[in-house]
């Protein structure tokens, strides 16, 4: 065998080498073909990346709209201010025209309550539908949500409330509202401004209403009890009122009868004494004599006036009733009074009712009454002021009111006024009986007597009395 020699290098033979060449060409190519491929494998990532970044991105801020109007939506108890602000955040989130709220009432009924329009804040409305009737009432009535981007020829659509509010629903989503199993209304939204509603906003929808349902429902029967309060509350006073009343008149009758007893057995002692001081002051001449005998028979005459109110104030006949109106008797007490009252810088205002304020009265005691709060209010003004006698009528009652603009009461005064001999008034001037007298007739008359007063700025008495009839 025969050895190559050392002399020849080793290596392709030339015949191999266009061969060869074509490889390393087709190993390039190929190369080059993995390169291109890897580079639009990355473009293609990076792109799913950034789509995928921006969907992420997109349901987290969505979510978080969500999270943000749901708590907002549990935040309140007001009705209006619930349905307000759910309407307000699905038609900001979800870009439409329209948003609508319905509800069933306490009878079952449908009604449209509420509309958050693209132009103006949330509004009521008030549309009644009858059960089953346009989608609401379908869906309120089978508890299914509906879904309609092609719905300007949908027959089941309420027409009605495209009228009534200007727009033309051209899609919908309509979305039941349930509590433990119950559908008691649900959310409409119409016209989304970017094309169709999707299955994402369905579910949107879907997560809102749940909570708007039991928002409503709290917020009703937060409403409820709070109207349950308010008539216990007005129970209440009403109980304290005619406890008062009852305690008063209570009052009145037991010190009535001590000052019958009382008022009998004052007069006999009083007529002796006018009888020796109207005998003193004839017969003897001595003018210091005479000015003794006409103290004393003023002051005797002073106290059988008291005598005469305690009289009146025990006195229980009934009245002599007959139909009189207020507006005339108020005319009668004033023109006594009025012209001393214009030397006196009082201006007297009277603001009667158009309509007769005919009430079944003893027109001598309703008379009496009023003559002692005009006078009452005189000697509030000791230098002038405005009296304003009002007449008006309040469901079954008639009222009369005299106000003045004077010194007023204070608070513990007020408590007080209507007790018997109780008075502000300096010595001399006040029995402390006249709003006694006066709170027993209008009693005996059905009706009360308010007052109302601020220290320095005046105060109002008001009688209540029951209206009587044109024919009565």
């Amino acid at each position: 065998m025969t050895l190559p020699s050392s002399d020849h290098p080793t290596g392709p033979l030339p015949s191999d080498v266009p061969t060869l060449q074509a490889e390393v060409m087709r190993l390039r190519k190929t190369l080059h073909e993995v390169f291109q491929e890897k580079n639009l494998a990355l473009r293609l990532l990076r792109r799913m990346n950034t789509d995928l970044d921006g969907r992420v991105r997109g349901q987290t801020q969505q979510l978080s709209s969500l999270h943000q109007l749901i708590t907002t939506i549990n935040a309140s108890l007001d009705l209006n201010q619930v349905s307000a602000t759910a309407l307000v955040g699905l038609r900001t989130l979800l870009n439409v025209e329209r948003a609508y709220l319905a509800l069933r009432d306490s009878a079952g009924d449908i009604r449209y309550v509420m509309v958050q329009p693209s132009d103006t804040r949330s509004t009521p409305i008030h549309h009644r539908l009858t059960p089953g009737a346009g989608v609401v009432g379908r869906v309120i009535d089978t508890g299914r949500a509906f879904v309609a981007n092609e719905a300007r020829q949908d027959p089941g659509l309420f027409r009605e409330l495209d009228s009534a509010t200007g727009l033309e629903t051209q899609s919908v989503l309509c979305e039941p509202l349930g509590v433990r199993e119950h559908i008691i209304g649900a959310v409409q939204l119409v016209n989304k401004r970017s094309g169709a509603f999707t299955d994402s906003d369905r579910a949107f929808v879907e997560t809102v209403a749940g909570s708007l349902a039991i928002a409503v429902e709290n917020a009703r029967m937060y409403e409820e009890v709070q109207t349950q309060l308010r008539a216990l509350e007005r129970a209440h006073a009403e109980l304290v009122a005619t406890q008062a009343q009852l305690v008063q008149s209570a009052k009145l009758a037991s010190i009535g009868q001590l000052a019958a007893g009382l008022a009998h057995e004052m007069n006999n002692p009083i007529g002796i004494i006018l009888g020796f001081a109207q005998l003193i002051g004839q017969r003897y001449g001595d003018e210091k004599l005479k000015g003794y005998a006409a103290a004393i028979e003023r002051e005797a005459m002073r106290v059988r006036r008291i005598v005469e109110d305690l009289l009146g104030f025990a006195r229980q006949t009934a009245a002599a009733t007959t139909r009189i109106d207020l507006r005339q008797t108020a005319d009668e007490a004033l023109n006594l009074v009025e012209y001393q009252m214009t030397k006196e810088n009082i201006r007297v205002h009277r603001r009667y009712s158009a309509e007769p304020a005919w009430v079944m009265a003893d027109p001598d005691q309703v008379l009496q009454v009023l003559m002692n709060l005009i006078q009452n209010a005189r000697q509030a003004m000791p230098t002038g002021g405005e009296m304003t006698v009002s007449t008006w009528s309040e469901g079954s009652w008639s009222l009369i009111a005299v106000a003045d603009t004077g010194v007023g009461i204070s608070p513990e005064n007020l408590e007080r006024i209507f007790d018997p001999f109780y008075t502000t008034k300096p010595v001399g001037q006040g029995t402390g009986l006249g709003l006694s007298v006066s709170y027993g007739i209008i009693g005996r008359h059905g009706g009360d007597i308010q007052v109302a007063s601020q220290v320095g700025a005046g105060t109002t008495f008001t009688i209540r009395l029951p209206a009587a009839s044109k024919q009565s």
